[in-house]
């Protein structure tokens, strides 16, 4: 009994030791969402106080002063002169998904062991996918390489058929991975409920958010998962009260 009592404690401190919140966070970005939303939203979810720092972008041009500023410092050599950068107790950590997994295990979002953490991470893969197939696509505003006419019809294809056709996929991952409705991965929050989130109810671009509920509407499973997240007090309230974007 006295054995058991000492292993039960040893594993206590260790998960707790495991969960343990760095003190100081400070995130550097763009004045966007971006590569960083994911980020700020687990930081909401998990209501982690933290200093937002913000290069702000010139109107009418992409110029950013202070990111110039910070690049040239050397602040930003964690990420190669990129952003976003994230400050942990003043240590500099780059990769907008190393972060995103650096916190997601910070704040207890990797599940209940190993192997939930490796499913957990395979769902915001699949989610990564998602966004990169769009990418690829071509039909973003920024593209220059293509026509109006054509951009036009790569968005239809998209929305119409391959973005649907991919969800529909990862709906079928989650029927194995979830165990209570509206949780990705056993029956907790995790960080594939947030990549599920940021895919499906957070779009980068704003004039794509009602095409893809349209695209995602069929899968019941991902939409309950993004409609839960967004409901969080925490992460409703970031959104409500987010400096305003348009990217």
């Amino acid at each position: 009994m006295k054995f058991i009592s000492f292993l039960t404690i040893i594993s206590s401190l260790t998960a707790s030791y495991a969960l343990a919140a760095p003190s100081n966070l400070e995130l550097k970005y763009f004045g966007a969402r971006g590569a960083a939303e994911t980020v700020r939203i687990i930081l909401a979810l998990a209501n982690k106080e933290y200093k937002d720092t913000r290069f702000e972008i010139t109107p009418g041009t992409m110029n950013a002063p202070a990111f110039l500023a910070a690049k040239e410092s050397g602040e930003l050599d964690m990420n190669l002169g990129r952003a976003p950068v994230l400050f942990v107790d003043g240590k500099p950590l780059g990769q907008s998904k190393a972060i995103e997994r650096y916190l997601a295990k910070q704040f207890g979002l990797m599940g209940k062991s190993d192997f939930e953490a490796a499913q957990i991470d395979c769902i915001a893969e699949h989610c990564r996918d998602v966004k990169d197939a769009q990418m690829r696509k071509g039909f973003s505003a920024f593209n220059k390489e293509k026509s109006e006419e054509e951009k036009a019809k790569a968005r239809k294809e998209w929305f119409d058929t391959d973005m649907p056709q991919m969800l529909s996929k990862i709906e079928k991952v989650v029927k194995m991975t979830s165990s209570k409705d509206g949780y990705a991965v056993g029956d907790r929050n995790s960080y594939a409920d947030v990549a599920i989130f940021s895919l499906l109810k957070d779009c980068t671009m704003q004039s794509d958010q009602e095409e893809t509920l349209k695209a995602a509407e069929a899968c019941k499973l991902l939409m309950g998962i993004a409609n839960r997240i967004a409901s969080d007090d925490n992460v409703s309230k970031w959104i409500q009260e987010r400096p305003k974007s348009m990217f």
